[in-house]
């Protein structure tokens, strides 16, 4: 008993570990678009957020939607030589053609983005500028993530959270903060994570490189789920904007976004407490006694202690926002606590999600991404024209509410009978 309260106690310490510096980070990287919003009116902010939203397409497609198959391979592959170099080797691959891609894409369709978020070409070199440094950064995150470094993971996040930061200050200072610079930021916050971790890597375990065309064929049949999903998600995320930016002007959708900013920066960190544990689910995903201890033990108290920040924002954002903003914002208010009601949907279905990956049922996964990004576009047509910036709020509320109760019915008809004894 008393060894077995020991466990439960250093566990519970790693995860706190885990979760503030994450947290951190996370907070911090929503940080710098909220200091770009004290320093942009709210019609530059809603063009920042639209090219924003360019360059995360490309990040969630082709660098996030690597990093399951990226984490539950290379846990396989360790497990059985005590290195990940073949599972390294092909996400270094991912890297190198999404970061050609996105070039390709942004030397035709340039007139487009341009137009679409009302940037100008010098702008758009710096966007793909910001888009190589979240690429490399999402890419150390991922690769540490796989060795089961958790520290390192969250380290990262929090490290360009903080350089993020204490660029756009000294940008300020310089009285340099325009549309050219916040894209900088995002480039040169990657090189201070490259330099910060480039002597910390165990290279003995991603060395050498070695092509493996089975594990390549296993990684593609994974990602190529976990990209529609990802493409989904996308749309999820940000296909309001689109939405939005038809029938609202520019400055409804800085307005909007501001508070969607702080909203996905709480569901960014509800999917870094839930990675936390796929190292965890995907070695054990056969031992019934440790999905057992995950499924009735881990994952409620992981869900109060997400749920508490949640409320505490929703309670005291009012506050804050209006302190900080001196009213410019003042609207995004009520879109924010909208917001946050989905945050605790998204938060308590999450946590689904590496039994899941552990079990490679990504279809199903996939397949309520689609779902609930389907809902939320066709919400938001419907909910938009008549309540502008809080119908597109409360489409995505409702999208995740349907996600969530989707997602217990299926884990409660085909995924408890696997564990329960």
């Amino acid at each position: 008993m008393l060894e077995k309260f020991k466990q439960e106690a250093i566990q519970g310490r790693s995860l706190l570990k885990f979760v503030a510096l994450k947290a951190t980070g996370e907070v911090l990287s929503m940080v710098v678009p909220l200091l770009v919003a004290k320093f942009f009116s709210p019609g530059l902010f809603g063009s920042y957020s639209l090219a924003k939203m360019v360059v995360f397409f490309f990040v969630s497609m082709l660098i996030s939607s690597a990093q399951a198959s990226f984490v539950v391979y290379a846990g396989k592959e360790q497990t059985c030589t005590g290195k990940i170099n073949r599972t390294f080797t092909i996400q270094c691959v991912f890297l190198v053609v999404s970061l050609i891609l996105f070039l390709a894409v942004a030397l035709t369709f340039g007139r487009f983005i341009m137009s679409f978020a009302q940037i100008s070409k010098a702008n758009l070199f710096f966007m793909y500028l910001a888009f190589v440094g979240v690429a490399i950064k999402t890419f150390l995150s991922n690769m540490f993530l796989a060795m089961d470094q958790k520290t390192r993971h969250s380290l990262t996040e929090l490290v360009f959270g903080v350089w993020g930061v204490l660029l756009i200050i000294v940008f300020r200072f310089f009285n340099w903060v325009n549309l050219t610079s916040v894209f900088l930021v995002y480039f040169l916050a990657a090189i201070f994570v490259i330099v910060s971790f480039v002597r910390h890597v165990e290279y003995s375990k991603l060395l050498p490189i070695v092509w493996d065309q089975k594990c390549f064929g296993d990684s593609i049949n994974f990602t190529k789920w976990v990209i529609l999903g990802a493409g989904c998600a996308y749309f999820i995320n940000w296909g309001d904007n689109l939405v939005l930016r038809y029938f609202v002007s520019l400055d409804d959708i800085g307005i909007y976004n501001f508070a969607y900013m702080i909203f996905k920066g709480i569901t960014m960190l509800t999917f870094g407490l839930v990675y936390y544990f796929l190292p965890f689910v995907s070695k054990n995903i056969n031992d019934k006694q440790s999905i057992n201890a995950y499924i009735f033990s881990k994952r409620p108290k992981a869900f109060l202690l997400g749920l508490a920040p949640i409320c505490i924002l929703f309670i005291f954002a009012p506050w804050a926002v209006r302190m900080v903003y001196n009213g410019i914002y003042d609207s995004s208010i009520g879109v924010l606590r909208i917001l946050l009601v989905g945050s605790a949907l998204s938060l308590y279905s999450a946590f689904y999600v590496p039994i899941l990956h552990a079990l490679e049922r990504y279809r199903f996964s996939q397949s309520m991404d689609a779902v609930q990004a389907l809902v939320n576009v066709l919400l938001d047509l419907v909910f938009v024209p008549r309540m502008g910036m809080y119908g597109a709020a409360v489409a995505t509320v409702t999208a995740y509410c349907c996600r969530t109760i989707i997602f217990e019915i299926y884990f409660r008809k085909r995924i408890r009978k696997l564990f329960v004894t």
